[in-house]
């Protein structure tokens, strides 16, 4: 019964995203609440999502961003950087999505977000409204997605699923196991925004661009008021913090949250901002969407409704369609679930199904794990699956926006990996990373097996 009811409150969750009936914190936090009022989740659930790692570390870096934006250094920054970008703003968009997609493969997705956003702000507050905020935040968040898809500790997604596989007798995969799909996706990516993407935002976005708000209601100093001084040693100090900050995440020092609000510790206690301007320039609703998320996932998971979505699907396709539609439908499915809920906990969710089916087919369980993984990686379409998309809705996007903009690049996205998939990552793989082969199966559909007693074991972990 609850698997229903957590359906019924998925279902009205999205209806009140996609019309935008309240702000988008309010609907994420709302359905959390839904979820544990019904009896789905714990209180601890609602509330976990306001100090998850995620959330602080968000908030922390953002308040060093401002910091950033107070003292002059992002207007600095964005003269310089605009006498190199003479592509105009599409041309310059491309060329930050493809440097952001190259940075995520190897850094954390946040950090490159982070750092390419304040980009944007110190570009788009030093060009005298050539470049607008709203042109180019989202494209930078959607690469950061794609490029951290690419290899193994590009996102933390497919770390988390890494550790399952020897459970379920799969051979882990290695560094670049995503890579030829991912490859794919990364091109295909830059052509849609070159040639498409561009102009449907020119066109979709019609709503005033942050720096417009911000100068009409006196949050914000226009870049030309901005007393900027390269000499000043605190110019240069939230850089400097937030340089700190991240290479802290990259090592792993501490938790990200503690990172995160150290940086804004020490941006407020060296003068760089003030207090009253840290709470004014935060961006509230976007965090209410990431700590609602939180909830609202839990829920979706505990239900069991994501187990009965998914194994509905594979009931209907029945054990004699080829292995290409299974991954096709694993692919699809995972980013359906992803775009609704989280990364990770679509991923978590689907793998164990498709390693089991796999064992069950005698397919090779890799290119099954690839497909889920990438599918989940790919929350384009709405701005709460992934929490580094969440934080790109400081450019005043609508939940709409994104379906506008990306629907179509997420559809083709889907075939470009399960293609890649089914064709590339079998070459890739020795007889090692197969799960096992029924008599008969493994050579009908081309797949490579091993003996019965692991197709048992896999069967039994599913």
């Amino acid at each position: 019964m609850q698997a229903y009811i957590a359906i019924i409150i998925l279902l009205v969750t999205l209806i009140l995203f996609a019309t935008e009936f309240f702000k988008p914190a309010v609907t994420a936090i709302g359905a959390s609440l839904a979820m544990c009022i019904c009896g789905i989740t714990a209180p601890s659930d609602v509330t976990s999502g306001f100090s998850n790692t995620v959330t602080l570390f968000c908030f922390g870096i953002a308040v060093v961003g401002s910091a950033l934006t107070e003292t002059g250094c992002a207007a600095f920054l964005g003269k310089k950087l605009m006498s190199l970008f003479r592509f105009g703003e599409k041309g310059t968009l491309i060329v930050l999505m493809a440097l952001a997609a190259v940075f995520s493969m190897f850094l954390s997705n946040t950090s490159v977000v982070v750092i390419f956003m304040s980009i944007a702000a110190a570009m788009a507050a030093s060009s005298n409204g050539k470049f607008k905020k709203k042109n180019l935040y989202m494209g930078v968040g959607i690469a950061s997605v794609v490029g951290g898809g690419c290899t193994l500790i590009g996102s933390t997604t497919q770390l988390s699923i890494n550790a399952l596989l020897p459970d379920y007798g799969v051979e882990p995969m290695g560094m670049w196991t995503l890579f030829p799909p991912g490859i794919a996706v990364v091109v295909l990516m830059l052509l849609w925004y070159f040639f498409f993407g561009y102009k449907i935002q020119e066109k979709s976005f019609d709503f005033p661009d942050p720096d417009e708000v911000e100068a009409a209601e006196g949050r914000a100093k226009p870049a030309e008021l901005v007393e900027v001084n390269p000499k000043s040693i605190k110019m240069w100090l939230p850089l400097v913090i937030l340089v700190v900050c991240i290479a802290l995440t990259i090592v792993g020092w501490q938790n990200i949250a503690v990172v995160g609000l150290l940086g804004a510790m020490l941006v407020c206690m060296t003068g760089c901002i003030s207090v009253k301007r840290m709470w004014e320039t935060t961006d509230w609703n976007t965090l209410g969407v990431i700590a609602g998320g939180v909830g609202f996932a839990a829920g979706v998971k505990a239900s069991g409704a994501a187990d009965l979505i998914a194994n509905k699907c594979v009931e209907l396709l029945g054990s004699n369609s080829p292995g290409i539609l299974y991954l096709a439908i694993f692919c699809v499915l995972a980013t359906i679930m992803t775009n609704i809920m989280t990364n990770i906990g679509t991923a978590l969710i689907l793998t164990p199904i498709a390693v089991t089916v796999a064992g069950m087919l005698g397919l090779n369980a890799m290119p099954f794990v690839v497909a889920v993984v990438w599918g989940a990686n790919m929350p384009y379409s709405t701005p709460i699956g992934a929490s580094v998309i969440t934080m790109t809705m400081q450019g005043g996007y609508r939940f709409k926006d994104y379906t506008k903009v990306n629907i179509v690049f997420n559809i083709l996205a889907c075939v470009a990996v399960v293609v890649g998939t089914a064709v590339f990552i079998p070459l890739f793989l020795s007889a090692a990373l197969v799960v096992s082969t029924a008599p008969g199966r493994g050579t009908e559909h081309g797949q490579p097996g091993v003996d019965q007693q692991e197709l048992k074991g896999c069967r039994e972990a599913g």
